[in-house]
Parts: C-alpha cells; structure tokens; sequence
C-alpha cells in the first residue's frame, strides 16, 4: 500500500478525516519504519496526539477491529490447536504410565509380600466322603474328628499368632494347649474361641441352627454382624444353639451326657500327612515308642485309613513297605529306617 506524502502530512497534524485515518493506520501497520524525509525528530517530538470527534472512536475501532480480526483469528487458532494437540500428548502419556506402571504398595503389604514369600502359605480342605467319623490331626498338634460330609478348611501353616479353621458340618475338637495362640472354629457367621479345650460344633448346610457344645475348659462364643451380635462364654456342660432365622440365642445344659474318648476311635483317616505326623498319632493310640530317623522320613507322606483294629506290627509293615523302609522290633518300641 502506498500512501502520499501529502496525507501522511495531514495524519501527523491530526487534520486527517476517520477514513484517511484508518487508510495512515494500515499503511503505517505495514512498513518496518517510516522514511527520514517525512518527519523530522524535532517535528515529531513536537507533534501532539490527534483528537477524534466525539462518537467517531468506536467506529475507527470497529473498522480496524474488521480489518485485523480476520488475520488474527487464524493465527490464533493454530496456536490453541497446537497447544491443544501437545496437552493431549501429555495427558495421554500420563495415563499410559498410570495403567503400566505398578503404584508401590504401602508398608503393611509390603510385609505381608515379604512374608509370604519366605513362609508361603496354602490352603487345606478336608472332607469326609465316608459314613463314619475320621480323625485328624492339625498343624498346631490339636485334635479333629469329623462327622460324615463335614469339611474342615485351615491354612498351612497357621496364620501369624492365631489358629484359625473353618467348618462346615459337625467336628469335635480337641484343642493343644497355647494360651499365646488362641484357636477358634468359623462356622456359618459363628466363631467358638479356646485356649486349650474340647468342644463340639454343629453347623450343617441344611439347617438353621447352629450348636456349640463345650465340654472341657471355657470357650467364647459370639456372632458380631450388622443383623446380630452376641458374645458367650461356655463352661462344661453348656450348649449354645442360635437360630439364624429368628437371631436367637439359647444357653442351657447339653444334652450330650458322654463324649466318646479319642483314643477310643477306630480309624486314623490321613491325607498327604508326613511319615513323623503318622508315626505320632500311632505312638498316641497304641501307646508305644517307635524311633525313627528324620532325615530318612523327609519328603515321605501317607495317605489312606488306619483301622486301629489292627495290631501296630502291621499297621508299621505296611507303611514300611509302602516306602522302601525297614521295620524292627526293640525291647522299647519299634524301629522304623532305611
């Protein structure tokens, strides 16, 4: 755009109409600076600010606001769209490293990680399929005699400081002393808790009682729910039963006047139990002394039924020629080795 001498004059002495104003305000938008022959420094540092007509500054705004707008406003777009697409980059590779980075858990399962790791725990479900009761023997050395379809379910080993097993069906126990481990039976929403004691629990799948029988020692009994809460102690010769439809609880005198003996049992039922666990248990019931070596018994399980009928020589023949071992009569016991 050119613009004559004569009107650049004009502007410079505010005598210029809007229209030659906008016409100046352009052409000078457009040139780096402006030639030395038009205005001198002294006339420039002379030269006052042009006063507009009252009214006439919003339609020069406008005009020029008409003429700018429509170069700005490309520009400005690709701006915010490439602003935009970088703030989408961004954002997409933070979620990318939140859904693949794995967040360090807290302390607390830190140590839960670690001691799983040194001492892996795993679970163990026994169930008896037959029509009459088996006896078996937990980690911690307690007791259990299970009633036909009952199941027993226990971590191996124990879970930190407590003795902890989950019942479903009927199961007497006999608990090994350990006032530092408390032992307590699940069953249905239940919990029985002793420190050394006997006791039966009866939570079948198929009814809406559930009964707990002590008979030596002292259990805790109580439900704690959002439908029901109780808490009992037991003393010999008490029962709780609590319906679960009606959220009752009853305590009174068992009507279980005997409890058979363990040692008077049967059977010794054993799934992938150690030879050292086997052995125990047929010291117990046939009161006897069998000496063994365990380095010899490492890795060296058994499973099936023990019929106590049976005289312990053959019982120990049987379980040595399952394994390869060799079977001796002592003057004190018996003599198991390889």
């Amino acid at each position: 755009m050119n613009v004559s001498d004569q009107l650049l004059d004009k502007y410079f002495k505010g005598q210029c109409s809007p229209e030659e104003q906008l016409l100046v305000l352009n052409y000078l938008n457009d040139i780096d600076e402006l030639p030395d022959h038009l205005l001198s420094q002294a006339e420039w540092d002379e030269t006052s600010d042009a006063i507009l007509p009252e009214g006439k500054t919003e339609e020069i705004f406008n005009a020029v606001k008409k003429q700018t707008m429509e170069q700005v406003y490309p520009l400005k777009w690709k701006k915010i769209i490439a602003v935009a697409a970088v703030v989408l980059v961004v954002v997409g590779l933070a979620l990318l490293g939140i859904k693949t980075e794995k967040p360090a858990p807290k302390l607390a399962d830190n140590q839960a990680l670690n001691k799983e790791k040194g001492d892996p725990i795993n679970w163990k479900s026994i169930v008896n399929y037959t029509d009459h009761q088996q006896l078996m023997q937990l980690p911690d050395g307690s007791t259990v005699k299970l009633f036909p379809a009952a199941e027993l379910r226990y971590a191996i080993p124990f879970v930190k400081n407590k003795r902890e097993v989950y019942l479903n069906g009927k199961s007497f126990f006999e608990v090994s002393k350990d006032q530092n481990h408390p032992f307590v039976v699940y069953a249905k929403g239940i919990s029985t808790t002793a420190l050394g004691t006997s006791f039966t629990v009866t939570a079948l799948n198929n009814s809406k009682f559930i009964k707990v029988q002590l008979h030596t020692g002292k259990v805790l009994v109580k439900k704690a729910d959002s439908i029901s809460r109780f808490s009992e102690i037991l003393i010999p010769g008490k029962e709780l039963v609590y319906n679960s439809i009606k959220n009752k609880v009853v305590v009174s005198d068992s009507r279980v006047l005997k409890v058979k003996p363990v040692n008077m049992i049967t059977e010794l039922n054993f799934q992938q139990a150690s030879l050292v666990d086997v052995f125990d248990q047929l010291e117990k019931q046939y009161k006897v002394n069998i000496e063994y070596d365990r380095a010899d018994l490492a890795e060296m399980s058994f499973t099936g039924n023990i019929k106590l009928t049976q005289s312990i020589t053959t019982i120990l023949e049987e379980i040595a020629e399952l394994n390869k071992l060799n079977q001796i009569k002592t003057v004190n016991g018996y003599l198991i080795r390889k």
